[in-house]
């Protein structure tokens, strides 16, 4: 290709094919999802509960199971719009933006084509994980696909340049990614494989940049670190446990067992994406189109290799520890740059139409997935949103009966993590105790302990009952009252569904409410 081709190609480049469109876009896409959810209900979903209990207080560090940078991100979030669902969602939301444009620009570097780079992108809302349950759930997980995202780029404009600077922002977006979960320094390990066993990257490597890398993250990682070392060094009896690596099974059954579920999560994790790349370009993977180039490009080649080294590197782990505490959703790592590998190929075969029938089934699965969200707002039974429909919980009418009682600057004491979340975002200037998460703040005049009681209207006094759902020794509360909230429904009568909660006024002296 001539300079003067290059140049043209770059003048009629489409906005939607440059990294700011790009970005834009995601951003956008966010966004309707962000406006969708919160404008329509402001109850605290899956994970979002838990760590809106957590961040009451800044804190280097909040527990050992999950480095803390997604909680540092979620209380500044709610220093501008409190503790509900806003904060969360612009967290998740730009962070998935910023990860998009960090793959675009990985994406440019291994597709010669700026809009297939562009379309590459867009298809990673065809990752289930991504265009689905990204909405409802993940936290920590979002950082950490932020983290890899970034560090991939900087790593391979290192490699590139061979800049000192480059290592130097590898190290800091490597350092976010320790912030932002265990499992990150694998990716890391996993690009410089890909890179040794690669003749053409490993000739780029500097030893002077690669030192570089550690120091860099280890100034990030800091705060943390030294939290851990003043809390105890209990970490590996913590990650043992959440891994499930110490289960009394022996190891060669748990090895099968987590060896397998990694098989599944790939695969389920890979879905529609992969199978409908195959289906939509069946030709070039059964021999029947001819490349019009030998090979993909080098960066689309370490991408590829990284991928194939993170599985790898996550079965032996699986093998060695026994870890069985492996799931669907957490591939992101694992298969994050294999769309830019499989799009870098694919453009090889120089197909056109197929691309337009690709983007096209891309927009028409983005806007299904928008649109499925609408039933379960307007509707929330089990027919359109399934399981216990937690988005749409009338947590709302607990706020008036118990303000009334004083629980604006109580102590609250939850039953469980989404009572305990969402009776934050009741009242912001309350202090909330779950059964999993201590209050770090000083204790309060009034203290009442809450727990959900169900969907029936409770038969036994509340007092009695509250004798059976307390977690702790618990004293004669100096009162007791169940309390009611209405779901809404778009066509369905007021009453059609209700929740009960039982409510405890406590005395403030008690243990549990210091």
């Amino acid at each position: 290709m001539t300079p003067e081709t290059e140049t043209a190609r770059t003048d009629q480049t489409p906005f939607y094919a440059t990294p700011a469109g790009v970005w834009a876009i995601v951003a956008l896409w966010g966004l309707s999802h962000l406006l969708l959810r919160a404008l329509a209900t402001p109850v605290l979903g899956t994970d979002d509960m838990f760590e809106t209990v957590l961040v009451q207080t800044l804190e280097p560090g909040y527990m050992l199971r999950q480095p803390p940078l997604y909680e540092w991100l979620l209380f500044s979030a709610q220093q501008v719009f409190g503790p509900g669902i806003w904060s969360a969602l612009c967290v998740k939301y730009s962070l998935i933006s910023v990860a998009a444009l960090f793959l675009f620009l990985i994406a440019r570097k291994a597709i010669s084509d700026p809009r297939l780079a562009a379309l590459c992108v867009f298809s990673y809302s065809l990752y289930y994980q991504f265009g689905w349950n990204l909405h409802e759930g993940v936290t920590h997980t979002v950082v950490l696909t932020t983290a890899c995202a970034a560090s991939a780029f900087f790593f391979i404009k290192a490699l590139e340049t061979g800049r000192l600077g480059f290592y130097l922002l590898f190290g800091l977006a490597a350092g976010t990614g320790l912030l932002g979960k265990h499992s990150y320094p694998l990716f890391v390990l996993a690009l410089l494989l890909a890179a040794m066993s690669d003749r053409v990257w490993r000739n780029r490597l500097r030893v002077a940049g690669l030192a570089l890398v550690p120091l860099a993250a280890l100034l990030v990682y800091s705060p943390y670190a030294f939290w851990i070392l003043n809390d105890g060094l209990t970490l590996l009896a913590s990650v043992s446990d959440t891994m499930g690596v110490s289960a009394g099974e022996p190891h060669a059954r748990r090895a099968a067992q987590g060896l397998g579920r990694l098989a599944f999560g790939l695969i389920g994790f890979s879905v529609p994406l992969v199978p409908l790349l195959a289906l939509l370009f069946w030709q070039r993977y059964l021999g029947r189109r001819h490349a019009a180039t030998p090979a993909v490009s080098d960066v689309a080649r370490l991408c590829g290799r990284t991928v194939l080294a993170m599985i790898v590197l996550t079965a032996l782990l699986i093998a060695v520890t026994g870890a069985t505490y492996v799931k669907e959703r957490h591939m992101h790592p694992l298969l994050l740059l294999l769309p830019v590998f499989l799009f870098a190929d694919l453009e090889r075969f120089a197909f056109r139409r197929h691309w337009r029938w690709f983007g096209a089934v891309v927009l028409a699965l983005v806007a299904v997935a928008f649109l499925a969200r609408v039933p379960g707002i307007a509707a929330p039974d089990r027919f359109w949103c399934g399981g216990k429909c937690r988005h749409m919980k009338p947590y709302a009418d607990l706020k008036a009966p118990l303000a009334r009682l004083g629980a604006a600057d109580a102590t609250l004491i939850a039953d469980d993590g989404y009572t305990g979340g969402n009776l934050r975002v009741l009242f912001p200037g309350a202090r909330v105790v779950t059964k999993a998460i201590a209050a770090r703040t000083a204790s309060r005049d009034k203290c009442f302990f809450i727990w959900e009681e169900g969907d029936a209207a409770p038969a036994i006094p509340a007092a009695q009952r509250y004798a059976g759902k307390a977690f702790w020794d618990a004293a004669a509360p100096l009162s007791s009252v169940y309390m009611t909230g209405a779901w809404p429904h778009l066509w369905k009568a007021p009453d059609w569904r209700t929740t009960w909660w039982g409510v405890a006024e406590l005395s403030a002296d008690d243990p549990i409410c210091r």
